[in-house]
């Protein structure tokens, strides 16, 4: 993946003017509609008990942390991963024991405290007990700003290192603390942020139960690669006109293209493509993106929606991709 100079400079011209106008209440950015917190907070039925852990393959082993593991705590914590101090907003259900873990990753010139509002953190570690990380990108913290990519915001397009560390060493460390559900790893985000969980999805299928990429997908400059493990996705865009950087990023054709080769590979996807106008997460998205993700368990079984149909747990937008 190489992108042109002009695009680059494009994208960064584009970013700058996104953030201007960002302020704690506003949605996730790069723009999307209404935030979720009031309806992900209700979160109508939803089911909060974890789904029976299927017996045959495991997911692989958590990669070591080298270093020193952080007591984590509910609120904006300090990590030092990937040779950068990074800041992960942390959202802990009543017991984390045994809790699931979701990744919920901003979109560019956004925030993890702007994002985790949006998607209602702290309403969806409670209601499945699950262990909720919003993570910064580098560009917001003062320790990490050395690898600061004001173009991708993550490093889906070059070096990911710093970012997949993160992935890694966060799991390392909420599993010595609290002894994780390793069957119930997720990861969500939107724009920059689902780009990135597209490239999870590529590189860590081993240790995912299930993605929610909203606005992401595949294209010049992340390309495709088969995972190694068939998680099953959801994959929601707008219409042609999901685009970013006046066209020069069009999620549109980048979501499709991601379905058509997951279930080339044999994945189970449910396709949305909504009518809310522009690049943004429809209304409502973010409630029914978790009951999707926790619905399932690592497995390389068929999905409940699989067996039994999505019926109304989605907007009639979404089907599931033939």
């Amino acid at each position: 993946m190489r992108l042109t100079a002009l695009v680059l400079i494009s994208l960064l011209c584009a970013a700058c003017g996104s953030s201007a106008a960002r302020s704690s209440t506003q949605p996730p950015k790069d723009s999307v509609s209404a935030p979720d917190v009031a309806q992900s907070a209700d979160l109508p039925g939803a089911d909060a008990a974890a789904p029976d852990i299927a017996s045959g393959p495991q997911p692989a082993p958590l990669k070591t942390f080298a270093g020193t593991c952080p007591t984590f705590a509910a609120g904006t914590n300090d990590f030092e991963t990937g040779g950068y101090v990074r800041n992960l907003r942390i959202s802990l259900p009543p017991d984390p024991k045994g809790a699931a873990v979701l990744f919920v990753w901003h979109g560019l010139g956004d925030t993890a405290s702007n994002m985790g509002n949006f998607f209602g953190a702290d309403a969806l570690a409670a209601k499945y007990k699950a262990i909720v990380v919003v993570p910064d990108g580098c560009c917001n913290g003062t320790a990490s700003k050395g690898c600061c990519s004001q173009v991708t915001g993550w490093g889906f397009a070059a070096k990911p290192e710093p970012d997949v560390a993160i992935f890694d060493d966060a799991l390392w460390c909420l599993d010595q603390q609290f002894g994780i559900d390793r069957s119930r790893i997720y990861t969500t985000g939107f724009s920059a942020g689902s780009l990135w969980s597209t490239w999870l999805l590529m590189y860590r299928s081993d240790y995912l139960a299930a993605a929610a990429i909203f606005s992401g997908g595949v294209n010049s400059f992340l390309e495709y690669l088969t995972p190694a493990h068939k998680a099953p996705v959801l994959a929601v865009s707008g219409k042609e006109d999901d685009v970013f950087g006046g066209g020069l990023v069009d999620f549109y054709t980048s979501m499709n293209d991601l379905t058509t080769a997951l279930r080339k590979d044999g994945h189970f996807v449910i396709r949305c493509i909504h009518d809310a106008g522009g690049h943004t997460i429809p209304f409502g998205g973010a409630a029914w993106a978790a009951k999707f993700l926790f619905k399932h368990t690592w497995t390389d079984g068929p999905s409940p929606y699989q067996q039994d149909g999505i019926g109304s747990d989605f907007p009639v937008y979404c089907t599931i991709a033939p």
